[in-house]
């Protein structure tokens, strides 16, 4: 079912053996603009559907095809779109954990913010693409309580109902405040930040940080700011921000991506390409309101060529077509 939210849809002009065989003729024609358009202009479920027609038909893969023809960051953006969404997240954190050096911005962003059901199917994917525990790589690419937290997280701790108890979130708020107050080098092993915001559900945590602004005069991001560093502290206000408000979370990775000298250009697509087909349309809100300029204008200022117009195609959206 698409979501109201969604910039993409199901398009109702999709012939799947028909847009095989014009990918193809436009493959071999060198119009491979053309094609890129085509693949922002179908939902991910669509894309899926052209792979048995095109390798019935050629005797290959689509995506090895594709991949033959586009490189860089439109090579990216193609390989994200001719993905799943769980294929996608589970290359992702394959690809921040690989070689020398780790990702962690890509591990707090998919960790932090994925469902427990969602973290539950990437764990299961990962092993089986992998033949690896995605727990104990996460556990040998980072340390102390960072570490803890995303091995949680990943390991299924989060409470995945909605139930919410408004005295459970007073505790909690208590605790919490009792760290923020400066007692954590008085703390046990690990912070009561980690026991809380790991295993509580997204429900349950918005009651708690309503709870602790109320006790501290102040939100929960000003005690994350002051008691922890670095990564650290950016998985726990990946995590705060996540769970009160997503589509604020994703405009803000998505300034992110862009500011300063130089765009990453990895995080970007993969927050407009994850969110298309989920809230794309209410971040775009959410950052025009954040930032005072809309997401296309700073897409359109920081990329070029086709990358560029693919993006800004996926942002407008093929609601005409659904």
């Amino acid at each position: 079912m698409n979501s109201p939210y969604a910039t993409i849809l199901d398009n109702r002009d999709f012939n799947p053996v028909a847009w095989a065989e014009k990918i193809d003729r436009l493959l071999r024609d060198g119009k491979k603009e053309d094609v890129a358009y085509m693949l922002a202009s179908i939902s991910n479920k669509q894309r899926q559907m052209l792979r048995e027609p095109y390798n019935t038909k050629y005797g290959k893969d689509i995506v090895a095809a594709l991949d033959k023809k586009f490189s860089g960051d439109m090579e990216k953006l193609v390989f994200a779109l001719m993905d799943t969404p769980l294929e996608y997240d589970v290359k992702q954190l394959r690809g921040a954990m690989k070689g020398l050096g780790t990702d962690e911005h890509t591990l707090i962003e998919i960790i932090c913010s994925r469902t427990p059901d969602q973290l539950r199917a990437i764990r299961a994917a990962y092993e089986r693409e992998y033949n690896k525990q995605l727990d104990k790589e996460v556990a040998s690419e980072t340390s102390g309580e960072f570490k803890e937290l995303l091995v949680n997280l990943v390991d299924g701790s989060r409470d995945a109902s909605q139930d919410t108890n408004d005295a459970a979130a007073h505790d909690d708020a208590v605790r919490l405040y009792a760290d923020g107050k400066g007692k954590l080098s008085a703390k046990e092993e690990h912070s009561n930040f980690l026991k809380i915001l790991a295993t509580r559900n997204q429900k349950q945590l918005r009651k708690i940080f309503a709870e602790y602004e109320r006790l501290s005069g102040g939100p929960i991001e000003k005690a994350i700011n002051k008691e922890f560093k670095g990564d650290l502290a950016a998985s726990y206000l990946a995590i705060v921000r996540a769970s009160s408000d997503k589509q604020a979370f994703f405009a803000a990775q998505m300034y992110a991506a862009m500011k300063g000298l130089g765009t990453k250009d990895n995080d970007l697509i993969r927050a407009i390409v994850t969110r298309s087909e989920v809230d794309l349309t209410l971040i775009q809100e959410e950052y025009l309101k954040l930032y005072n300029k809309s997401l296309a204008e700073a897409v359109k200022s920081e990329t070029s060529g086709t990358y560029r117009d693919t993006l800004l195609q996926i942002l407008h959206g093929n609601r005409e077509f659904a």
